[in-house]
């Protein structure tokens, strides 16, 4: 995934993430993804691993995280999950993940 495009990208949801998180992340709301870009645009970015960035931005006083993916070829992104973190994740992941330059 080539850092320098990661806020410019055209984020999809598949179907299958689309069912996954209406399970596992009851909290988010269909407007909640309207959010996305700007997760991308103005939070922190951070490498984790070659096909994946992820995102963190607080919004409304409460930490929230995007991760995206990358199609094997490059070519397009979809968004993995998108939560509301825990205070205390983004901690953690600035310990452990790359920060990337933008």
């Amino acid at each position: 995934m080539d850092d320098s495009r990661l806020t410019r990208l055209l984020h999809r949801l598949s179907n299958d993430t689309a069912t996954k998180q209406r399970g596992s992340h009851r909290d988010i709301a269909p407007a909640d993804y309207d959010c996305v870009q700007r997760i991308l645009d103005e939070g922190e970015l951070s490498r984790a691993g070659p096909r994946h960035a992820i995102a963190f931005i607080e919004m409304d006083g409460r930490p929230w995280r995007a991760v995206i993916k990358a199609t094997r070829d490059g070519s397009e992104t979809y968004l993995q999950t998108l939560h509301k973190a825990q205070p205390d994740d983004l901690t953690r992941a600035r310990k452990r993940l790359k920060t990337i330059d933008r």
